[in-house]
């Protein structure tokens, strides 16, 4: 008889060859779940090997990210292009993260997080790379589409640090991630303060390339997620992992035989879309959809209200560079994020996700609505230090909450088709913040204003709210009578 695999240890029967593919006899045998060794294991080095790692990834896509808003400017003055062209560059990126995310999500459940994350900071440090030697605008959109086709992959990043954490821990440590994606940005800023002045912007994008080729050597020293490898069978490598996260941790598995929660299929498309999830799913679309539109358009709003500002001092050439000042502007505004630690820290494990999401969003709609205002370089520097701050804090918000949300059968599939609805947004982003922008200043960023006040009204809407609630390992699981029992999350959350 198959008995239901709870989220907490118990003695149970099976038939030889049952759940979790124990070989039983009849007798009463204690057993425990890769859910159970994670709490049990509690949080130490083996987790912070594979934070550093996964967070130097987020780093890498960070300057990826930037380099963006950087390079708008250089190209646009080299090659004379108009406003579209050069909104398209980022366009292009975006799509190419649109196409891959479902794609690498569903790769991710089915052949495991590491796998997915070798070959796309490979392909990401590869064209990268190559994007130095493009001869024309044409292989310049070509070869920055491809380097989004490897960034749609990594959100599996977020995903194996979510799956090793326990829960008392795992809000905090992945808010704490936040400043390695702070740091990426302004390193690459940094960077293109040094660089382009002396050599250029093909050594800026040569040397952005680097940090995702040493991500991909650090990978080989970190497992695979052993939850992934317990949901799809590989009970042996799961357990021989857990071994090892225990021992470096100093502490002791739970006493018994590891099992699986129960045999689940790995990476549907329909479960996102069962009676649990739907609601949530489509909900989750709007706000990883508002969230890229709004972050990524901050980031290219920035230099193009820098550059208007730049062509009113010198007789309306539209050929205006970033200035020294503009540089520094582009740095403190992006130190704004490291205020997202406080406001995530605070407020997700006092009040929860979903009221915390609704502060976040409404934060960035506020002060982004300011950014209009005619104001001193000075106060302009703020207004964007505290929309970036908020913007962080809110894109944190949505990944964590994302990765808490769905089950390991699903996560990383339902975290790669969010992050292809959010590169939709962020495709039209460029055309917004880059072409209507430079027409008309008030209307371009009331529409992001718009667009958080609704995300923020979207976020106390949320039907589930997932602050302390286990990581679930399926969507359904198996009774006695066979009958399919549905997780009821709402009444099982742990408060």
């Amino acid at each position: 008889m198959q008995y239901v695999e709870s989220p907490t240890r118990q003695r149970v029967k099976s038939k030889p060859n049952g759940t979790g593919g124990a070989d039983l006899t009849g007798a009463d045998v204690e057993t425990f779940t890769v859910e159970d060794a994670i709490e049990s294991i509690g949080f130490g080095w083996f987790q912070i090997k594979i934070f550093v790692v996964g967070k130097l990834i987020a780093a890498a896509d960070a300057m990826e990210m930037m380099i963006l808003a950087v390079l708008s400017p250089l190209v646009r003055c080299e090659w004379q292009l108009e406003d579209y062209k050069v909104a398209f560059i980022t366009t292009a990126v975006f799509m190419g993260m649109g196409i891959s995310a479902p794609l690498l999500g569903m790769m991710g459940d089915n052949y495991g997080r590491k796998t997915v994350l070798v070959m796309i900071t490979l392909w990401i440090g590869y064209f990268g790379f190559m994007t130095t030697f493009s001869p024309s605008y044409s292989w310049i959109v070509v070869l920055r589409g491809l380097v989004g086709l490897g960034m749609g992959g990594s959100h599996q990043g977020f995903s194996l640090n979510a799956e090793y954490v326990p829960s008392k821990y795992r809000a905090k440590l992945l808010v704490f991630g936040t400043i390695f994606w702070t740091l990426g940005s302004v390193f690459e800023i940094s960077l293109a303060m040094v660089v382009v002045p002396s050599l250029g912007w093909r050594w800026l994008l040569a040397i952005s390339a680097i940090p995702a080729l040493v991500c991909c050597v650090g990978l080989l020293f970190i497992p695979e997620s052993a939850r992934f490898l317990a949901a799809a069978g590989y009970i042996d490598n799961a357990l021989t992992i857990l071994k090892e996260a225990a021992k470096i941790n100093k502490s002791k598995l739970p006493e018994g035989k590891l099992v699986q929660s129960c045999n689940i299929p790995l990476g549907r498309l329909r479960d996102l879309f069962s009676r649990e999830y739907l609601r949530s799913t489509l909900q989750l679309w709007m706000l990883w959809f508002g969230i890229a539109f709004t972050y990524y358009g901050v980031l290219l709003a920035s230099t193009e209200i820098l550059r208007i500002r730049n062509e009113e001092k010198t007789s309306h050439c539209k050929c205006s560079y970033l200035t020294s000042d503009d540089y520094t502007t582009m740095l403190l505004s992006s130190l704004g994020e490291l205020i997202s630690l406080p406001i995530n820290f605070i407020l997700m494990d006092k009040i929860g996700r979903r009221y915390t999401g609704a502060i976040c969003y409404f934060g960035t709609g506020f002060f982004f609505v300011l950014v209009q205002l005619k104001v001193s370089l000075g106060v302009l520097t703020m207004l964007l230090f505290f929309v970036r701050g908020f913007g962080s804090a809110t894109f944190y918000f949505t990944y964590i909450y994302s990765s808490e949300l769905y089950p390991t059968s699903i996560r990383t599939l339902g975290m790669g088709v969010a992050s292809a609805i959010a590169r939709l947004g962020a495709m039209i982003t460029p055309f917004i913040a880059q072409v209507l922008l430079s027409t008309s200043i008030a209307s371009a960023i009331w529409v992001y204003g718009v667009l958080c006040f609704l995300c923020s009204i979207c976020c106390l809407l949320l039907p589930i709210e997932t602050k302390g609630r286990a990581l679930p390992q399926s969507l359904s699981q198996i009774i006695p009578d066979g009958i399919e029992l549905r997780q009821n999350f709402e009444s099982t959350e742990k408060l």
